[in-house]
C-alpha cells in the first residue's frame, strides 16, 4: 500500500484516522436506523394489539362495535367514504405508505363482509418526527466528538508505537558494536525480534571489523622477517663473485620463506574469516617445534646457545600446520625480542610452555603482537593460552585439549 510519507508515525496515523472515521460514521447511521426501526416496530405491534382488541369487541357486539377513533388513529371499513382508493387496493397486512408517515393495517375480521382498515399518522403518534432536524444535529455533534477524541487517540497510539522503533533507530546509529543487545530485546513481539536481530548484526558486523583490523596488523607482523630474508639473500645474489654455495644457500632460506609467507597468509585469511573447524593436513607438534627451533637458532645466532628444549615424552599430537607453526614461530620471536637472552621450551603431551628471562632495566611488557596472534590462534584451535609475568620471567603456558 504507497503512503504519501516515510514516517513511519504518519503511516500509522493515516491507518488509524480513516479507521475512526468509519467506525464513527457506521456507528451514527446505525444509531439513526436503530431508532427508526424501533419505532416502525413499536408502531407495528401497537396496531396488532388494536386489531385484536376490535376483533373481540366485534365478536361480542357485531356491527355495533365502536372504530378505534383518537388523534393518531383511525379506524374504518373498506366500503368507507373516508377510505382512499389506494387504500382498497392494499392486501392484508401492515404497510406504510411512503412520503406520508402514515401506517396502515389492513386485516380481515371474522364474520365481517368488510376489511378493517386502521390508519396511524406517526407524526402525531412520536415525538421523534418533530424533533427530526434535532436528533441529526445531535448525532453529528456526538460523531464531530467522536472523531476528536479518536484522533487524539490515533495520535497518542501513533507515538506509542513509533517510540519503540525511533529510540532503536537511534541506538543503532550510535551503536560502536560493543553493546550487547539494544533496548526492547527482553520484548516477545516484532519490536523485540528486531531489536535482538539489529543486536547480532551490529555484533557480526563489529566482529568483522575487528579480524580486518587484526588481519592488517598481523600481517605486516609477520610477512617483516620473510620479507627481510628475501630482502637480504636477494643482495647476497645480486654481490658479484658470490660462489655457488652462497647461491644455494641464499636460495633455499628464499624457499623457506617463501613457504612461510604463502602459511602465514593462509592462516591469517582463515582468521580473517568466522571461526570454523579447518580440515588441512595435520602434522607433529614435535617436529614443528623442533624445526622452529632450528630456525630460531639460525636467525638469532648469538642467543642461540640459550635456548634451552625438553621433551617430556614422545609427543604424538597431531596440529594443524599453519596454525602451530605460527603460535611456536611467534612465541619464540616474543622471547628472543623481548627478553634478555634465557629461552626454555617444554613441550608434554598436554602442553607447550615457552619461558625466557627478564632484565629488571627492560622498558619492554615481554610481549608484542606476535602474543596477540597465539590468543587469536588458539582461540580458533580450542587451546587455552595462560602469560605469567614476574619480575625476572615471562611464561607461556598452552594448554591442548
Amino acid at each position: 500500500m504507497p503512503f504519501p510519507t516515510d514516517s513511519f508515525f504518519a503511516r500509522i496515523l493515516s491507518a488509524l484516522l480513516p479507521f475512526m472515521a468509519t467506525i464513527t460514521l457506521f456507528y451514527s447511521v446505525l444509531v439513526w436506523l436503530a431508532v427508526n426501526v424501533t419505532e416502525d416496530y413499536i408502531i407495528a405491534s401497537y396496531l396488532k394489539l388494536e386489531t385484536q382488541a376490535f376483533e373481540e369487541r366485534y365478536a361480542r357486539q357485531g356491527a355495533t362495535t365502536p372504530m378505534p377513533n383518537s388523534i393518531y388513529l383511525q379506524g374504518h371499513w373498506s366500503g368507507d367514504v373516508g377510505v382512499t382508493e389506494a387504500m382498497r387496493q392494499l392486501p392484508v397486512g401492515h404497510h406504510e405508505l411512503k412520503g406520508e408517515d402514515v401506517h396502515v393495517l389492513v386485516s380481515q375480521v371474522p364474520g365481517a363482509s368488510q376489511r378493517l382498515i386502521l390508519v396511524l399518522n406517526e407524526s402525531e403518534l412520536s415525538q421523534t418526527e418533530g424533533y427530526g432536524a434535532q436528533i441529526v444535529g445531535l448525532l453529528c455533534a456526538v460523531a464531530g466528538l467522536i472523531l476528536i477524541l479518536g484522533a487524539i487517540l490515533a495520535i497518542v497510539i501513533a507515538r506509542a508505537l513509533a517510540r519503540p522503533l525511533s529510540r532503536l533507530a537511534a541506538e543503532v546509529a550510535q551503536a560502536t558494536g560493543r553493546a550487547s543487545k539494544f533496548s526492547g530485546a527482553g520484548r516477545r513481539d516484532e519490536i523485540g525480534m528486531l531489536s535482538r536481530t539489529l543486536s547480532s548484526l551490529v555484533a557480526q558486523q563489529h566482529a568483522v571489523l575487528l579480524r580486518e583490523q587484526a588481519f592488517t596488523r598481523h600481517v605486516s607482523h609477520e610477512l617483516r622477517t620473510p620479507l627481510s630474508i628475501l630482502h637480504n639473500c636477494l643482495a647476497i645474489l645480486r654481490l658479484p663473485g658470490c660462489n655457488a654455495e652462497k647461491n644455494a644457500r641464499s636460495l633455499l632460506r628464499m624457499e623457506g620463506a617463501l613457504a612461510g609467507m604463502k602459511m602465514t597468509i593462509e592462516l591469517f585469511l582463515y582468521l580473517a574469516r568466522e571461526p570454523r573447524p579447518l580440515h588441512d593436513q595435520r602434522v607433529g607438534l614435535a617436529a614443528i617445534v623442533v624445526e622452529q627451533i632450528e630456525k630460531h637458532q639460525l636467525l638469532y645466532p648469538r642467543t642461540a646457545g640459550n635456548l634451552v628444549f625438553a621433551q617430556a615424552g614422545a609427543s604424538a599430537r597431531q596440529v594443524n600446520e599453519a596454525i602451530a607453526r605460527s603460535v611456536v614461530q611467534n612465541l619464540l620471536g616474543n622471547a628472543a625480542q623481548h627478553g634478555a637472552g634465557k629461552i626454555r621450551v617444554v613441550l608434554t603431551e598436554q602442553r607447550l610452555v615457552i619461558m625466557n628471562n627478564r632484565a629488571e632495566s627492560h622498558p619492554s611488557q615481554g610481549f608484542g603482537f606476535g602474543l596477540e596472534i597465539v590468543a587469536r590462534a588458539c582461540a580458533h584451535s580450542g587451546w587455552t593460552l595462560e602469560t605469567r609475568r614476574t619480575r625476572h620471567t615471562f611464561r607461556a603456558c598452552i594448554a591442548f585439549t
